[in-house]
């Protein structure tokens, strides 16, 4: 059996609030930024693979995304297939100056 450090090192949580604080930036609106919203759509098993993945690339936190949303119905513009859900996520990022 290996022991297992529950204290994190100094440079351990200098990384963690670094990349907090790099996540927060992007994750709360701002006059001068523009909300970009984004949909994974499909099974419960593949949205929760692609929320992963992404995670796993620093790109969101699994927090971010809201909880699974029934997809669109007939009625609305995406075409679905039975027992598909989805998942959202908005970014804000800096808006671009004309």
């Amino acid at each position: 059996m290996q022991a297992q450090a529950f204290l994190t090192t100094a440079s351990q949580s200098t990384e963690t609030v670094s990349l907090e604080l790099s996540l927060k930036l992007y994750s709360y609106p701002k006059r001068d930024r523009e909300p970009v919203k984004l949909l994974v759509i499909g099974s419960r098993e593949a949205v929760s693979s692609i929320v992963h993945s992404l995670h796993q690339h620093r790109f969101a936190e699994v927090f971010e995304w809201t909880d699974f949303l029934p997809a669109p119905s007939e009625t609305n513009p995406l075409q679905t297939r039975p027992g598909e859900v989805m998942k959202a996520l908005v970014k804000y990022l800096p808006k671009e100056t004309k």
